[in-house]
């Protein structure tokens, strides 16, 4: 199901869901009001299966290139997408996130060095409220920490905020068809090929990530996201923060915010009880899932 003109674009924003009927349009209405002249950039929605109205949603925006497939997961429909794609850069983003309206004007303006090849953006949640911003602006400053730094085992992906140079699939192949650390082992191909400098963080390429709206719902994707860790090592390692490395994001984040000595402590607090649960639930699959079935009863 084609539905987009095909004129010549300089971008291609490709967003896969599965079952997306109750956020795909907030994503696609902020992405159809981006900075950028629209005859400039094309959307390409792959539908992975969805059993829901996504699709019928979907077309109610004319000018987006729905592409549906059988279930396949997320990295085959990131993959089917990046094929379709005319744009020199091609960006990712989720259904549930809901880019800035400078998103792309922010993609083309890191883009412009020739060297960069990976883009990647920073993160707001979806709830709002001191504790999560606390957070943000940590997991912001891990963000900047990591993409400064020439070691390569820090750097992974986020293909819920990210932008690669389409050539890149022809050099280094398309993400790996797996459910979780397709975006990281395809980073650390790049690393791998071309160095540290050619993966870079730019801030000011926001999205808000809807998904994460308290603070549970942080601990718990981040221990998620410690388990995919574990499990893609024999493709890509990648290392998470030494003790001594987060205790330097924490200070940097305290005076780059200004936050008072209560506030630092509040935060410091957050960190500790989120490293403990992450803990818990990376090593003791079993509390989680008994943990989920009492928050369902």
């Amino acid at each position: 199901d084609q539905s987009s003109e095909q004129t010549p674009v300089t971008a291609s924003v490709v967003v896969p869901v599965r079952n997306g009927e109750r956020v795909i349009a907030r994503c696609l209405r902020s992405l159809s009001l981006q900075d950028l002249p629209r005859d400039d950039y094309e959307i390409i929605v792959v539908d992975d299966g969805s059993t829901d109205a996504t699709a019928e949603i979907v077309r109610q925006f004319p000018r987006v290139c729905l592409i549906v497939q059988p279930p396949s997961g997320p990295a085959a429909a990131r993959n089917r997408g990046a094929e379709a794609a005319h744009g020199d850069m091609v960006l990712f983003t989720d259904a549930d996130c809901v880019p800035a309206g400078d998103w792309l004007g922010e993609v083309a303006e890191a883009m412009s060095d020739p060297a960069v090849q990976i883009v990647i953006g920073s993160h707001q949640f979806g709830g709002r409220g001191l504790l999560l911003s606390m957070l943000a602006a940590y997991e912001e400053g891990k963000k900047e920490y990591t993409y400064n730094s020439p070691i390569k085992v820090l750097y992974h992906g986020h293909n819920n905020n990210m932008a690669v140079r389409k050539r890149l699939f022809d050099e280094i192949g398309a993400f790996v068809e797996r459910p979780r650390g397709a975006d990281t082992i395809f980073v650390r191909r790049c690393v791998d090929q071309y160095g540290c400098s050619a993966v870079r963080h730019n801030p000011g390429m926001r999205v808000r990530h809807l998904e994460i709206n308290s603070v549970y719902k942080y601990y718990s994707k981040c221990s998620v996201y410690r388990r995919s860790r574990r499990a893609y090592r024999p493709m890509a390692f990648v290392r998470g923060l030494t003790n001594r490395e987060r205790l330097l994001v924490f200070r940097r984040t305290v005076r780059n915010q200004g936050y008072s000595l209560a506030e630092a402590m509040l935060l410091f607090a957050l960190l500790t009880v989120g490293l403990t649960h992450c803990t818990l639930r990376s090593y003791l699959p079993g509390l989680e899932r008994g943990m989920g079935k009492r928050r369902r009863a």
